[in-house]
């Protein structure tokens, strides 16, 4: 009796070991699967100073999570999250869908560089709708088929259901270097709030849920700019401008 006992608590043992250490990697998985997931969504590159998580309460920090800049534009990085704050439902984790309760983002910081193509924000909106496009056959967030795997059968998506997702303080910081050499303007943008994404039976990608929130950024910063809070983006450069290349210069900026 006492053998078949000591095998139990070896058991026990083992299984609690291998739960410590997958636990342990958790952080390190997530972070590297946000840098070699991302990238292909966004086509720029796409960082991570560090994740913590704890598979007990379900929250997390991610920090340091940065956008570079798409070809073409000269500045450092797109978008800078200082602090994401994460919160899943642990009961979800098992199921065919992760139910995220929410996303706070505080005090980003969203580098809008304007150059004849277009914004940077706009370029990496646009990549990532392609992207999903590409993923989905143009059909997004309807449950159709998965792509197939290497082996043949369909490859298994993740599923995300994001209850809350909140971006508060945005920092924009604007720049039309590509059209106005020397414009540049700062802004704090009004606070962006998502709701109830991905909350049908076919939920929502991660690659969707980039896209949206990308395009909101992008959307937002256009508002912005287009409500006169940017003003001075094409109007602060000492460089001469002809009549009409004003209007022209934020056709260029902002499509309108």
């Amino acid at each position: 009796m006492k053998w078949i006992i000591r095998i139990v608590i070896a058991l026990v043992l083992l299984v609690a070991a291998g739960l410590w250490f997958a636990w342990s990697k958790l952080d390190t998985l997530v972070k590297m699967g946000i840098e070699s997931g991302t990238p292909p969504v966004v086509q720029t590159s796409v960082t991570v100073d560090s994740v913590k998580l704890s598979p007990f309460s379900g929250t997390g920090v991610i920090e340091g999570f940065v956008i570079g800049n798409p070809k073409g534009f000269t500045g450092p990085r797109a978008v800078r999250v200082g602090r994401a704050e994460v919160a899943l439902d642990t009961n979800s984790v098992a199921t065919d869908k992760i139910v995220i309760q929410h996303i706070h983002i505080t005090d980003p910081e969203i580098n809008l560089e304007a150059g004849l193509g277009g914004t940077n924000l706009k370029h990496i909106a646009d990549n990532a709708k392609s992207f999903v496009g590409q993923q989905t056959g143009g059909i997004s967030g309807s449950g159709g088929t998965a792509p197939a795997a290497k082996d043949g059968k369909p490859k298994k998506d993740i599923k995300l259901q994001v209850n809350e997702l909140l971006i508060t303080g945005a920092k924009l910081s604007a720049s039309a270097a590509g059209i106005v050499p020397g414009a540049s303007a700062n802004v704090t943008l009004p606070d962006i709030r998502l709701t109830n994404l991905g909350s049908g039976d076919a939920g929502i990608s991660p690659a969707e849920l980039t896209a949206q929130v990308l395009s909101r950024l992008s959307t937002e910063a256009a508002k912005a700019s287009a409500g006169g809070q940017l003003k001075g983006l094409l109007e602060g450069s000492g460089a001469k401008i002809e009549a009409g290349g004003l209007k022209d210069a934020a056709k260029k900026l902002f499509g309108k």
